[in-house]
């Protein structure tokens, strides 16, 4: 009997385990730190690897104006799937500590695969040009909101930024 419920007590909290929160070098609301944060996403989104990125439990994620992701578990499983990226160019932030959100805007490089190619989109060279909102707290992502645009047919596009 004492084995049936050990059993039932892993069974119960292995959804939580599967979602391993990565611990932030800093935890105050700072221009660094939240930029460290944001960061620990790009790079988890470029390498495919939501293992190291900076996420709450909580964490929430829309794009183009839709929720689609509700959890840490979701979103980590998520960054491991994405398409095969070159890189990512023109990176620009602008953080409101006060209120603990950040946007960045860049430029990400793709090889779009035909597998990967959503619907509209030929297979080839492509440029998304991304700006993602975050909501950082204590280190931690808690929101993301992200806008695109894909511009297909060439991994160089620009931005038009000045430098």
């Amino acid at each position: 009997m004492k084995a049936l419920i050990a059993a039932v007590v892993a069974l119960s909290i292995a959804p939580c385990a599967m979602a391993q929160q990565v611990k932030p070098a800093c935890t105050d609301d700072s221009r660094d730190c939240m930029i460290a944060a944001a960061k620990s996403y790009l790079d988890g989104l470029v390498h495919h690897d939501g293992s190291k990125v900076l996420l709450a439990p909580n964490v929430t994620r829309s794009e183009q104006g839709h929720v689609n992701i509700r959890d840490e578990a979701s979103l980590r499983k998520s960054l491991d799937h994405e398409p095969a990226m070159d890189g990512y160019g023109d990176l620009r932030f602008v953080v409101d500590t006060e209120s603990h959100q950040l946007v960045y805007y860049t430029l990400l490089r793709l090889s779009m695969r035909g597998d990967q190619a959503p619907p509209g989109i030929a297979p080839g060279p492509v440029t998304v040009h991304l700006a993602e909102r975050f909501k950082v707290e204590r280190g931690l992502i808690t929101e993301i909101e992200a806008l695109f645009h894909t511009q297909p047919g060439t991994r160089d596009g620009v931005s038009g930024w000045e430098k």
